[in-house]
């Protein structure tokens, strides 16, 4: 089971998060201190199916407010039928399904209504049944009318719950079995119809409510586990007993990383424990020299007839992991811990609360190194505002994490819809950085700050087409944000100019350069000297075949105006054409495009 987004409400300062949408292997929440980061990843923790919501989940302004938790998982085609299997349903399954499960403080997990339209156990069916057991009811009123003498009060009753309806029911039969010989028999017959009729469509209700409840509990089976990592402060022990081995953490998840096996280590003979001895060891080095560039180190495992050593290996010498410095104790626990949890049998989502924090730059991109690995197998959720944790190529990843007074926590999915500077600081700087270390003091790049993440993929995109060299296009966080990482380039001593769609944006934006950072006209272009956006370069042909991958498309605005009328996820187009360009895919623009694109380049060479 995938997840695919969540949504938190009444947890914390999360009054309504919003939805927040994953990737199917690593998502990023940033944003600045005390928005609101550590409070998602616990909300997702708590959704464990085997425990409740913890009781501090409660918002302190708003007490009386409900914890809830809105996980969406896609389910493959093979385990949902394992479940229906399970539950003896006879639904037919044809592909995966999107279910939403809820949780409720402090443990009550019901379906949201996108899985009840599935109908996967008769959901439809119970909706029907409730829609006829009003109906009949009401029809029972219609006599309350005719023989006000018949039940009084119990007339008003309105069918909600099942329980309060079993209950009514009994207690209505015998308000009324008195007072039923005193109307016709005809009306008698019918009343005593209908009353036995509702109670059988009440079982009946009760009977697919049972099904329901029986494939929520088969389906929790499935759900994942939300791995919580907000400290590594056990310290990575120097021995461990052989009377702990069956019991330890750190032996169990070695034991799922490098085939650490108890057993051989206790009980065979001094050949085979040698070898076993040489190949866990191998097993861990090989992998952890991938993760850990500092220095060249070693972690050797080794025993004798009592206890079983760790040894941090550094120039031929052995120390004990206690004698290592904080920050090689932290990764190490933080390696095994991680790379366990990634390749256990059983399903793991795993969340990471500011990994590396007190590490060095250097150090953290080993850490985000080892992230990428272990997202080969499970899911990701990290939270972070470090840009050493943040790719710039990879800003699909980021899902931005901001907090008002009024709104309390909300997350944004798209990194170029929010213009919080704040927020946007580690994105921007990463971007620098990754810039920063191709320029020397001979050899100062070309920079063209773009509004939009979209703009960054296109522009990139036309780069690599037509082999332009020498031009770097940087991610500038909206209009208004762009003079603040052109302000950093320049202290630097880079060449940078600032390119604009050419619309509205690029009027404030010129006016903004010139009067709060003293940035000269000639330093502002246009991507088109026709008003629109990076879309409208493309010729509308070129646009359906490339872009929406599409030609059947027929429309008659510009493709900016499409895009925007249809509600199409911009910056996701541009990342895919991005990536179709990256693959070698052979891109064929007819003369319009490839003028468009040739003058685009020409006018931006013009300015350095």
């Amino acid at each position: 089971m995938k997840l695919k987004k969540f949504r938190i409400k009444n947890f914390k300062s999360i009054i309504d998060s919003g939805d927040c949408y994953l990737t199917d292997t690593i998502t990023i929440l940033a944003g600045k201190n005390e928005s609101g980061k550590t409070s998602i990843l616990e909300a997702l923790e708590d959704f464990d199916t085997d425990a409740e919501i913890r009781a501090s989940a409660k918002p302190i302004k708003s007490p009386e407010a409900v914890p809830e938790i809105s996980i969406t998982f896609t389910v493959e085609k093979d385990t949902l039928k394992e479940v229906l299997t399970e539950i003896e349903s006879t639904y037919k399954v044809i592909a995966d399904v999107e279910l939403e499960i809820i949780k409720t403080f402090p443990d009550t997990f019901s379906f949201g209504e996108n899985t009840l339209k599935n109908d996967l156990f008769g959901a439809k069916e119970i909706e029907k049944v409730k829609k006829l057991i009003k109906d009949k009811w009401n029809k029972v009123k219609t006599f309350h009318t005719k023989y006000p003498q018949l039940g009084g009060t119990l007339f008003d009753f309105e069918f909600s719950n099942l329980t309060n309806e079993k209950i009514f029911l009994v207690a209505f039969k015998t308000a009324t079995t008195l007072n039923i010989t005193q109307i016709d028999e005809k009306d008698r017959e019918h009343f005593s119809k209908l009353l036995v009729e509702i109670e059988a469509e009440i079982q009946n209700l009760e009977n697919l409510i049972s099904a329901e409840e029986k494939f929520l509990e088969a389906l929790k089976r499935w759900v994942p586990n939300f791995v919580f990592f907000n400290s590594f402060d056990d310290v990575f022990p120097n021995k461990i007993a052989f009377a702990e081995l069956e019991t330890n953490e750190w032996i169990q998840d070695l034991s799922v990383i490098s085939d650490l096996d108890i057993p051989t280590i206790k009980n065979s003979i001094p050949r085979d424990k040698q070898k076993h001895k040489k190949d866990v060891n191998v097993i861990i080095n090989k992998n952890y020299e991938k993760f850990w560039t500092q220095d060249i180190t070693n972690l050797s495992v080794d025993w004798d007839s009592s206890d079983l050593y760790f040894w941090i290996e550094e120039d031929s010498y052995l120390y004990e992991p206690s004698l290592r410095s904080k920050g090689m104790q932290w990764h190490l626990a933080f390696y095994i811990k991680v790379s366990a949890r990634a390749n256990e049998s059983i399903p793991n989502i795993i969340l990471i609360d500011e990994p590396g924090l007190f590490l060095h730059a250097k150090a953290q991109e080993d850490i985000l190194r080892l992230l990428e690995d272990s997202a080969k197998e499970v899911q990701l959720i990290f939270s972070t505002h470090s840009p050493y944790l943040l790719e710039a190529d990879k800003l699909n990843q980021i899902r931005l994490i901001h907090r008002t007074k009024k709104a309390g926590t909300k997350i944004e999915n798209k990194v170029h819809a929010l213009a919080d500077k704040e927020t946007l600081t580690p994105i921007m700087t990463a971007i620098g950085l990754e810039l920063n270390a191709g320029i020397t003091a001979l050899d100062k790049l070309n920079n063209v700050v773009v509004e939009g993440a979209s703009d960054l993929y296109y522009l990139n995109a036309f780069k690599k087409t037509f082999i332009k060299d020498g031009i770097n296009f940087i991610f500038g966080g909206g209009a208004g944000n762009m003079p603040v990482v052109g302000t950093v380039l320049h202290g630097w001593g880079a060449s940078v100019i600032y390119l604009y769609d050419n619309d509205q944006g690029k009027k404030d934006g010129e006016k903004n350069l010139k009067d709060n950072w003293l940035v000269t006209k000639d330093l502002v272009l246009t991507v088109l000297n026709t008003a629109g956006s990076i879309e409208d370069v493309f010729s509308p042909p070129n646009f359906r075949e490339f872009v929406l991958g599409d030609t059947s498309k027929i429309y008659t605005e510009s493709n900016s105006e499409y895009v925007k009328k249809s509600k199409l996820d911009k910056v996701l187009l541009a990342k895919k054409f991005l990536e179709t360009c990256q693959n070698g895919i052979s891109i064929n623009f007819d003369t319009a495009t490839k003028d468009n694109i040739k003058k685009l380049f020409e006018n931006i060479e013009k300015k350095f």
